[in-house]
């Protein structure tokens, strides 16, 4: 552990477990250094400024090249940085930095005077990138529904400033090339506000090479000032290639500039609807690629989803800025213009909400026969059109063939152990369809990649033993994603206390947003699964076995005629001890070990199991 002093060179950004931040590392020590590192905190609202020069202890690690890390590496971080102690602020941003943290903070303000917390949340982030307060749960509708690029600040918004900037110029008298000044100055004064977001970036790039363009004189090709922008920002920084935002600002750019202006003479209806229209295909057909490649699928509800949505977001960011600059005089006053944009925001988060659950285009459906069958439809086109037309008949014959990609209904009383790392996540599945998953393991997607990849599409229950984010963290996703019958919980209500996972939380807002049933259970309660029942067998009604989370693990035992299977979360000695009064009751063929494979075991209990199979869920 060391002494630091560095300058945070990014705005803290809020997750389910606190929030991060970059820091630019100074001193180490007394030792002068320059690095960049990955600072996390318990709550954002603690969280120092943009700018802020700070004093800290800490310890440093290497990041990994995956997941998150991966992420952060391409920021420039090389370290993370483990906060021993306080983060102490020893000397404010510079004044420029300043400036855009009141305006920031101001906007924030005035956008939650009169405007419910998941309204406020998306219009700030419409308006400035803060994306403070928006949950978890709405942020994944929007991106189950295709609309993620409208949960922060867009490209679009740069059209929006910089035409405000330039009508205002006008009015003022300006000439033409002080306008173009003007607007370029704007540019780089809303990049800064917003944080330099990569969509951002591209978009003001294009915008001042066409204000560059006009001001020489010369011609100009969206889709040359395309290329160019993403050349000059390479040049600039080579690593924003691999950011995800990058990526999708540009390919739906190009989808829009190249395939919309093809496509739209070819839709039928009125001049600006197929505009839009060819536009929102255009960017869909874009960012397919690296959404397959980044997420493993592409919702197919966003076209649909985006005519919606878009132009009401787009209203939406029109009062926003309006808002954003009365706030800077009144906030009372802008709270009064944001509420003014409560219809276009309702529509945008109703839009998530309801296209959210629809069909994935995953890979694996590229290579079916009805893709590579439609596929050569469309290349025999006019030029064969017999051979066109057998080849839809031959399409339409397999279309309509029974799915063959759909779970297949288990023979017998089967538990599959989805490979979730260190954490349970485990599907019972028992004659003649019922499927029941118990925890969701501590990814976010795993679980839900998992059960979509084996064909599954609903289950009949989803049971968590117990809220600790090794269980809990892939609850969520599956919840919001997949048909439920029910939400399975233990007989105490959601623990507030800090031992408590936030997705834990998440879970039963996800079950409430879906109007998935949440069913309290306890020991002595038995419902069906199928042929099968589910015996619950701890934690007691009464709370007699004290507040540990783990020994309030729900114990379930599942059987029929074929077997039985107890599950036992991460039941511990208590717990144990007090099962072990009936060990007829906890007899079974397949045990999953408690608290995967931990020395947490009350003596016998294993022995009086007597299970000739036993699966443990363990990282390693």
């Amino acid at each position: 552990t060391a002494a630091m002093r560095g300058v945070v060179v990014t705005e803290p950004r809020e997750t389910p477990f606190g929030a991060w931040l970059l820091v630019r590392v100074v001193e180490v020590d007394g030792v002068p250094v320059r690095e960049r590192g990955l600072l996390r905190l318990p709550d954002i609202e603690d969280a120092p400024d943009l700018g802020v020069r700070i004093a800290f202890a800490a310890s440093a690690r290497p990041l990994g090249r995956r997941d998150f890390d991966g992420y952060v590496r391409r920021l420039h971080a090389g370290v993370g940085l483990d906060v021993v102690g306080d983060v102490e602020a020893i000397r404010p941003a510079n004044h420029l930095l300043r400036l855009t943290n009141v305006v920031r903070e101001r906007v924030r303000t005035a956008s939650r005077r009169h405007l419910p917390a998941d309204r406020a949340a998306l219009l700030t982030g419409l308006v400035t990138g803060d994306t403070r307060g928006q949950t978890p749960q709405r942020t994944g509708e929007l991106t189950d529904a295709g609309l993620s690029h409208l949960v922060a600040v867009s490209g679009s918004n740069v059209a929006l400033v910089l035409a405000g900037v330039l009508a205002l110029a006008q009015l003022a008298g300006m000439g033409a090339r002080a306008r173009r000044w003007t607007g370029m100055a704007a540019l780089a004064w809303f990049a800064l506000l917003v944080r330099a977001e990569p969509s951002v970036l591209r978009a003001g790039v294009m915008a001042a090479l066409v204000l560059l363009a006009g001001m020489t004189g010369r011609g100009r090709d969206a889709r040359h000032i395309l290329a160019m922008a993403v050349v000059l920002l390479l040049l600039a920084d080579p690593l924003v290639a691999g950011q995800l935002g990058f990526s999708l600002s540009v390919l739906a750019t190009a989808g829009v500039l190249v395939v919309g202006p093809a496509l739209a003479p070819r839709l039928p209806g009125p001049r600006p609807l197929r505009v839009l229209l060819a536009a929102s295909i255009g960017a869909q057909l874009g960012v397919a690629p690296v959404l397959l490649q980044s997420q493993g699928a592409v919702p197919l509800a966003s076209l649909p989803a985006n005519l919606v949505a878009v132009p009401a977001a787009a209203a939406a960011s029109a009062v926003g800025v309006a808002m954003a600059l009365v706030a800077q005089a009144s906030t009372a006053a802008g709270g009064v213009v944001a509420w003014l944009a409560t219809p276009a925001l309702a529509v945008v988060l109703w839009a998530g909400e309801a296209f959210a659950g629809g069909p994935q285009l995953r890979v694996e459906h590229l290579l079916t026969p009805v893709a590579i069958g439609l596929t050569t439809v469309v290349l025999l086109g006019r030029r064969a059109p017999r051979s066109a037309a057998a080849a839809l008949v031959a399409v339409l014959a397999v279309g309509l063939w029974p799915d063959g990609g759909a779970a297949r209904a288990p023979a017998v009383l089967t538990l599959t152990a989805l490979d979730v790392g260190q954490g349970d996540a485990l599907l019972v599945e028992a004659p003649p369809a019922a499927r029941l998953l118990v925890d969701g393991g501590p990814d976010a997607d795993a679980a839900l990649r998992h059960l979509r990849t084996m064909g599954i599409r609903r289950l009949e229950a989803v049971l968590l033993t117990h809220p600790h984010a090794d269980h809990s963290n892939g609850v969520p996703a599956v919840l919001r994603r997949l048909a439920v019958g029910a939400f399975v919980v233990g007989p105490a209500a959601l623990p507030v206390t800090s031992a408590a996972a936030p997705s834990a939380a998440e879970a039963y807002a996800a079950a409430r947003g879906r109007g998935v049933p949440i069913v309290a259970v306890s020991a002595g309660q038995r419902f069906p699964l199928g042929a099968a029942v589910v015996e619950v067998l701890s934690p007691p009604v009464d709370g007699s076995i004290g507040e540990d989370l783990n020994e309030n693990s729900v114990v379930v035992r599942i059987g029929d005629d074929s077997g039985r299977v107890l599950l036992t979360g991460d039941a511990e000695v208590a717990a144990q001890t007090r099962l072990l009064r009936r060990p007829d009751r906890i007899r079974a063929a397949v045990l999953k070990v408690p608290h995967h494979g931990g020395d947490t075991n009350a003596p016998g209990f294993l022995a009086a199991v007597g299970a000739g199979v036993a699966v443990v869920s363990a990282g390693a």
